[in-house]
């Protein structure tokens, strides 16, 4: 690359005088004086010594001696152009070794304009080009890369944005730069980040954390960003740049493993308490039912005890509420139901215990709406929110409106429930018109034990909303306006099938059955109980407190029990390792085994291994049930 511009120099009266050619010569790094032909007149000692030639031995000589046949060609060719046009050659040489030469040739004129040498100076610029260069490249990895970057003067003003950063925010270079980057943060939650991002930038420091910044068409993002100080030499501040990384996305999966990870802890506990607290209700439960027996129709003792049953009864499905928060519990018992039937049950629970102020409508708007789920945690999930709605109005009074209709999730529809699937549902809506709930709760709503309510919330009602439909493939979408009201949609998937004909469950008199069972537990009021129990029911029992002790006893007479009933969860022997020890020796023998939580057994498991299962806390009509089908399998 070369170029041309008239320029020469007048030689004075002397031109020979090699003392001023080395004074004209200091002015670069290498300099020399040559004849037309080549001849060097005059040099400076750094040429000397870049081609490691003794300048006394260097001047006199040709210059293009001193060159390969190319490279010599190629100087003589830019010496001839000067001499031809009188101009000043500017072009960029490279030497055989690869450096970069920047290089002007001077005609050296006579004071008759007639060229009688060459004027040639060289510049080694290698080491500027390979800084451009690394400057260039740096550039272009800034710009292309995929963070989006941000440099901003001393003053906080933009300088540069790169590519990233218009696509991620929606605003161009030219509409940001030059801007303050206080313009980038909008909104008071916003401007409490950029105070924490200025007073570490006063203080010199870098900052790393993550704010939430508003895109050009008003779509919040949240972004972990980086702020660190520029500096030049001696630490002298020249700016700062900020690296962005749109974590929005990340974030919701981030709190969607905070929120499995608060279940999981939750339903760790909920097997602990349903495990005590249902051995606890277990005798309570079946000694009401054996004082009913006992006493006559109409008496007050009679009435006592049906009032602690219908207490106990409340604390089972207290029980069965914390347990719901497990995914570990044992499986649902799905049957076929309308929706609607549940929502009037509800509404007839609900309607004593709601002031006369509050309405309640029973807005049911199609026929089709059968599902296959667990009609006690539906029963729950509509009375969750509900009760939930009730509290909303209970002080300015409002309408509770409880509604169903048939749905056809489309997937234009996913972005109302990103957690359904395309396909056939019931909606059940649950609608009030109270105060609302503000914008910050929204987010928590379903988190455990977050409550507003002051003294009386557990903060687990929602929680466990969520957690049911979610078990039973369904979503649930929260909508609420302050002043306006709050409504819950709750999609369940419809089923097709035909709901079968209702069947009346036995009463107990047509469960005696006669023989000796072998009870084992280890909660001493549970053997009471359930032994008293069992000898209603016209059986003899054997009780054993452990389940070494019950297989010792039934290893003396392996053949003298119709039935072995065992808890599972015991010190030492479990009731599933006794079972498994004396079906393997006795295969013929009938065991049931019983639990109120365990991760051990549940009724699948417990139909695989050829077994029966019994639910705690069990009532009389449970108990006499489970056993009379272990006995008699697929009798009367």
């Amino acid at each position: 690359m070369a170029s041309s511009k008239s320029s020469g120099f007048k030689a004075r009266e002397n031109p020979s005088r090699s003392e001023d050619w080395a004074n004209l010569a200091t002015a670069t790094s290498f300099a020399l004086l040559i004849a037309p032909d080549g001849t060097i007149i005059a040099a400076n000692e750094a040429v000397a010594r870049r081609l490691e030639i003794p300048l006394p031995q260097f001047v006199g000589s040709c210059i293009y001696d001193h060159f390969p046949g190319e490279a010599a060609e190629r100087r003589r060719a830019m010496a001839k152009r000067a001499m031809e046009s009188g101009a000043a050659q500017y072009y960029e040489d490279v030497s055989t070794s690869g450096n970069v030469l920047d290089t002007v040739i001077h005609p050296v004129l006579e004071q008759d304009g007639k060229i009688t040498a060459l004027a040639v100076f060289v510049t080694d610029v290698t080491g500027q080009q390979r800084i451009v260069h690394e400057r260039l490249r740096m550039a272009t990895a800034i710009e292309q890369a995929v963070e989006a970057v941000v440099i901003y003067d001393t003053t906080f003003s933009i300088r540069y944005v790169n590519q990233a950063f218009e696509e991620m925010t929606g605003y161009s270079q030219s509409e940001v730069r030059g801007q303050s980057g206080e313009t980038l943060y909008q909104g008071i939650h916003q401007q409490k980040s950029l105070k924490l991002i200025r007073a570490a930038m006063d203080e010199g420091d870098a900052w790393t954390g993550r704010t939430f910044n508003t895109r050009k068409d008003g779509r919040v993002i949240q972004v972990e960003k980086t702020v660190s100080p520029i500096r030049g030499r001696f630490g002298v501040p020249l700016g700062w740049v900020s690296v962005w990384r749109d974590v929005t996305h990340v974030a919701v999966l981030e709190k969607q493993l905070r929120q499995a990870q608060k279940m999981e802890a939750i339903g760790t506990l909920a097997g602990g308490i349903a495990h005590d607290f249902n051995n606890i209700l277990g005798p309570i439960i079946l000694h009401a039912e054996l004082g009913q027996t006992m006493l006559p129709e109409g008496s007050s003792a009679r009435l006592s005890f049906s009032e602690i049953l219908e207490a106990a009864n409340r604390a089972r499905e207290l029980v069965d509420q914390i347990l719901s928060l497990s995914r570990k519990h044992e499986a649902d018992d799905p049957v076929l139901f309308r929706l609607s039937s549940i929502c009037k049950e509800c509404i007839k629970f609900l309607r004593p215990s709601l002031p006369a102020t509050i309405a309640i409508v029973d807005d049911v708007k199609t026929e089709d709406d059968v599902i296959l789920a667990d009609p006690t945690q539906i029963h729950q999930v509509i009375m969750n929110l509900a009760t939930n709605a009730g509290h909303a109005m209970r002080e300015s009074g409002g309408t509770l409106t409880l509604a169903v209709q048939a749905v056809e999730m489309k997937q234009s529809m996913r972005t109302l429930f990103p957690d359904a699937e395309v396909g056939s549902y019931v909606m059940l809506t649950v609608k009030d018109t109270g105060q609302g709930m503000p914008e910050e709760h929204l987010e928590r709503a379903f988190d455990p034990f977050f409550t507003t309510k002051k003294s009386i919330g557990t903060g687990l009602g929602l929680t466990v909303v969520h957690n049911i439909v979610a078990r039973h493939g369904g979503a649930v979408r929260l909508e609420s306006k302050a002043g306006v009201g709050t409504a819950f949609h709750v999609l369940l998937p419809r089923s097709s099938m035909v709901m079968p004909a209702s069947v009346l469950a036995p009463d107990v008199g047509s469960m005696r059955g006669s023989g000796q069972i072998l009870f084992v537990d280890d909660e001493a009021a549970l053997r009471t109980s359930t032994s008293m129990a069992l000898e209603l029911l016209g059986y003899e029992v054997t009780c054993c407190a452990s389940g070494q002790a019950a297989y010792d006893l039934f290893h003396e007479q392996p053949d003298g029990y119709a039935l072995v009933l065992a808890d599972v969860t015991m010190p030492g022997m479990t009731g599933l390792d006794l079972a498994r020890r004396i079906m393997s020796e006795h295969p013929e023998t009938r065991v049931v085994l019983t639990s109120g939580f365990s991760e051990l057994i549940n009724p699948e498991k417990a139909k695989e291994m050829g077994i029966g299962f019994l639910k705690k806390p069990y009532s009389t009509n449970a108990l006499g049930l489970a056993v009379r089908d272990a006995i008699e399998p697929g009798g009367d």
